[in-house]
């Protein structure tokens, strides 16, 4: 039997009585109720993969709870099936000022990572967050107060075993100046991974606000790695554009998924989407709000326009040697993207797999991708030119 979730991001709840939120998530919960009962799309379960609340308040968590009851209740789900993980908007700022910024060693981070030594990053600057989900899910699960991943969960749906992996990117943000300073800590994600390893499932899910690309380079690698060798699907939020990647490291590969923003007001896309699992594949519906002539949340027929259905089915990859997302014009290697962060980026053409005119899909910029070396050897070959061009007219 197919298994199916709707994953949804980047909430931005604001502790006010906002007409205009209302609007958009009161159509969603209406939607996601009209979609389960005229055309059977059900979810088993719902990811929430950060920014939950604008501030990270108390107050806007209150928000959360009317929303996500609401939700639950039009998907015909109870608490247990809802996973969500925090964004940067859901930590408090203020409590942050007179905290570490980030970390500036491997040794330094691994002494920060142990589970010995206070998290003052997430009691404190999360703490708002941290408490509200040991409210809302009392007597389901804990969120953990000493580290960034787990709870790990083994779940049983449909007649298959699902790994659902949290995992919390957000304990470093700041600013808008986060890119390329974050922490998960690979402490923290080792010790979660040998737990994973101890867990028979036929799909293992990571749930995580921030593209990898977010993470400081003296943990990136690694993390990137353990994703690929152990976890199948990702889920990520943050850049506010919906589109699915393969990412791929050595012999091994994973899908990740983007669900693009669900509420950032009526002015800009508001997006989702459903997922199915099915014969190691994941079908992807994806959906967004339509403000005219009705005030809906409706297919998105311009994510996969040539596909049947608007729909697009991606393989989980299960072997070495297998290419996953075979898309026209990428030939499966990622490049370093342009200058502006969250913007589309075309592919590059490749001989093997030659551009097709009949089909398009956005992409999001590759989580795997790392900006700061593209830009490094970029700086070093304009340096290198013009200390050429220096000798030849001297």
């Amino acid at each position: 039997m197919p298994v199916t979730w709707l994953h949804i991001s980047d909430l931005h709840l604001k502790a006010d009585e906002s007409h205009d939120r209302n609007v958009v998530l009161g159509a969603l919960v209406k939607s996601v109720k009209g979609y389960r009962e005229r055309e059977k799309r059900a979810p088993d379960m719902i990811f929430a993969t950060g920014d939950i609340a604008n501030s990270g308040q108390p107050k806007e968590y209150e928000i959360a709870t009317l929303f996500f009851d609401q939700l639950l209740e039009a998907a015909g789900l109870g608490r247990s099936h809802l996973y969500l993980v925090p964004g940067n908007h859901d930590v408090d700022r203020k409590l942050g000022a007179g905290l570490a910024r980030t970390l500036t060693s491997g040794s330094q981070a691994d002494e920060y990572f142990s589970p010995r030594v206070p998290k003052p990053h997430l009691t404190q600057k999360l703490g708002g967050f941290l408490r509200w989900h040991r409210s809302y899910f009392a007597g389901i699960r804990m969120m953990p107060d000493n580290s960034t991943c787990g709870p790990l969960e083994l779940v049983r749906v449909r007649g298959h075993r699902l790994v659902i992996f949290p995992i919390n990117t957000a304990l470093f943000c700041q600013d808008d100046g986060d890119h390329e300073k974050l922490f998960v800590g690979r402490r923290c994600f080792s010790t979660a991974l040998k737990e994973l390893e101890g867990l028979d499932a036929s799909l293992r899910i990571a749930l995580m606000h921030h593209p990898l690309e977010f993470l400081s380079g003296l943990e990136r690698q690694h993390i990137r790695a353990g994703l690929i060798d152990e976890l199948d699907v990702v889920l990520t939020g943050h850049l506010h554009e919906a589109g699915v990647a393969g990412i791929h490291m050595g012999t091994g590969r994973n899908l990740h998924c983007a669900a693009g923003a669900t509420y950032q007001t009526r002015d800009w896309p508001n997006t989702a989407y459903y997922a199915t699992f099915e014969d190691d594949h994941v079908r992807v519906f994806p959906i967004h709000y339509v403000d005219v002539p009705r005030e809906l949340w409706t297919l998105d027929t311009s994510l996969f326009p040539y596909e049947p259905g608007y729909e697009m089915s991606f393989p989980v990859p299960r072997e070495p040697n297998f290419r996953s997302f075979r898309l026209p014009g990428w030939d499966g290697m990622y490049r370093a993207p342009s200058r502006k962060i969250g913007y589309e980026t075309k592919p590059a053409a490749s001989s093997a797999l030659p551009p097709s005119p009949a089909r398009s899909v956005k992409l999001i910029r590759a989580a795997g991708e790392d900006f700061a070396a593209g830009e490094r050897r970029r700086s070093r070959k304009t340096t290198n030119n013009a200390q050429t061009k220096d000798k030849r007219k001297s």
